[in-house]
Parts: structure tokens; sequence; C-alpha cells
């Protein structure tokens, strides 16, 4: 017996959406409806019936489908719930899907690397989907901003002496380049809303903080470098100051603890024993330089960046 939909949400979120078919969107709404409904279930199971499951995979395989309609119209429904909001926090993050045991598989790339007992390089094989999702202050999800799936290409470039492929790539051409376009989607996505974009440590680079600069756009980034701050010019000089340390000689202005679960020792994690940490917030500015190995910026002007967190002697 087959089980009829009620107009659900997809409806109206979607309501924009025009894939050139009425009966592609009658499906692409049925299709949501299915999967939120049982997000954790395969396809054949979050699906009704035998014929529904028939009419998921033909709608996925049909290269009528351009998915870009599809984010763009939850984008802009995304964009009118965060207008209504004085301040919004956009997160930005990575997800890796590993599609190793798929031999028959196209189209993927090549994520990691590692050594085998017998073998020398062994590589994981799947693709990279980089999310922006939109949260209120409160904590409350309002929907993607943006959204990038690709498989991952690895350069076999030669090094110049004294200098690392990568350095030589202008930041258009390396991978994390989705960073700053997805910074820069936020910001004409939502207009005059203030967005604070949130990152971890993959987005602690220079082209990232001067793009925040460059449109406005505040960022809040996990550091990963002990960089060299407040240098008077790009090249090396004596008795310079890291960031840890710059970092620590600013005015504490407020702490609180958080309790941190035991964790016992798994394949991918170390074991933890439990402990209460002390979170020390510090706000302070500091000059960022333009790294000197790039020569895109031999000539740029230095910008200071404020607002800083610490983690006990950590930043975070």
């Amino acid at each position: 017996m087959r089980i009829e939909h009620e107009t659900g949400w997809a409806t109206e979120e979607l309501a924009d959406v025009d894939l050139g078919d009425k009966r592609l969107n009658t499906t692409l709404m049925k299709i949501c409806d299915s999967f939120s409904e049982s997000p954790e279930s395969p396809i054949n199971q979050a699906c009704a019936d035998w014929a529904e499951t028939k009419a998921a995979y033909r709608f996925f395989q049909n290269e009528n489908v351009d998915v870009r309609e599809i984010l763009a119209a939850h984008r802009r429904r995304t964009a009118e719930r965060g207008s209504k909001r004085k301040r919004l926090l956009a997160i930005q993050d990575t997800s890796y899907f590993v599609y190793t045991s798929h031999t028959k598989t196209e189209g993927l790339g090549r994520m990691s690397l590692k050594k085998g007992k017998n073998i020398e390089k062994i590589y994981s094989n799947g693709l990279v989907m980089h999310t922006c999702l939109a949260v209120t202050t409160e904590g409350l999800p309002l929907g993607l901003l943006d959204q990038k799936i690709f498989a991952r290409k690895l350069r076999q470039e030669k090094a110049r002496k004294g200098r690392k492929p990568h350095d030589l790539l202008p930041v258009e051409e390396k991978e994390s380049y989705r960073w700053l376009e997805v910074l820069m989607n936020t910001k004409e996505a939502l207009g005059d809303t203030e967005v604070i974009t949130v990152c971890d440590r993959e987005a602690d680079f220079y082209d990232f903080f001067k793009l925040s600069d460059q449109i406005g756009a505040p960022v809040l980034v996990r550091a990963n470098v002990n960089r060299t701050v407040n240098r008077k010019s790009r090249y090396a000089e004596k008795g310079v100051v890291k960031l840890w340390d710059h970092v620590r000689k600013q005015r504490e202005t407020g702490s609180f603890t958080i309790d941190i679960h035991r964790r016992e020792k798994t394949k991918h994690c170390q074991a933890r024993d439990a402990r209460t940490a002390t979170v020390t917030v510090r706000f302070g500015s500091f000059r960022l330089n333009p790294p000197r190995n790039n020569t895109k910026h031999d000539r740029e002007e230095l910008f200071d960046i404020a607002g800083l967190l610490t983690w006990g002697d950590k930043i975070l």
C-alpha cells in the first residue's frame, strides 16, 4: 500500500524552484519530505515504497536537474529568515565523504595519504563538502547560505629553490579559496544584516583575513599559526613578537569554566580524563603581515586585526 505524503516544509521552502519540468519539481518536494522524516536512513528505506524509491534514483540521475537551482532557492529562504535578525553567525566547515570501498564509483578525488605495511602510499578516495550554515546568536539554525561539493585534485608541481609549489599559486587556484568564496557569497546574500563568520583552523591564512577587512565582513577564526606579529616590515627582524605571547599580555576581560567529560580511547581518538577547563577572554589588536613567500603580496600595505579569545594558555 502506497503512503501518500502530506504537504510538507519543502513545498514552501522550495516554492520558486524551476527545474524545467513540473514533474521534477513535484518529485523534489516528495524526496525532501521523505528524507527529512528519516534523515538517518538509506534511500530505499526513507522512501514510502519501491515506486518512490525508483523515482528518487531517476531524479538523481537526471541531467536536467541542476543542484545549483535547488540550493539557490533554499539560500534565498535562508537569507529572508536571516534578514529579520540584527546579528547572525555564519558557520563554515568542511566534511569528507570516503568512498574508497566503492570501487566502481567514478569521479572521486584522493583526499588523504597513509603508509601501509606492504604499500608505500595508500590514498582514501571520496568527495569534499564545504558548507556554510546560518545560525542565530541563540543557536537556532536558519538554513544553508552556501555549499560546495568537489573532488580533490592532487598537484604534482616541482618546487623552485627556497619555495614550496603551493606558495607560487594564486589563492584563486588553491583549494582554500572556498573559504573566501563562501565569505563573499554570505556577504552578498545577507546584505545589511551583521554576519560574523565562524571558522576552524583551516581558515587561518592571510588572504581570508585580508578579504574580511576589504568587504567589511567580521570573522572569528580559531588560530592555527603562532605567527610573528607587529613587524614594521615584511622582512625578518630581531626581537619579534609572537602571537601567543602577545595575546597573553592583553588584559583579561572575563572567564568561565567548562566541564570536559572523560573519553575512552578509540581508533581515531586518544583517551582523555575528565577535567574542568577555564576559558579566559582577552581582547586586543595586532598587525598582520603578508606572507613573504607569496610574490602577489610584495607591495601590499599591512593591516590590523582585533578581537581574540583564549582558552587557558591556548588560543581558540
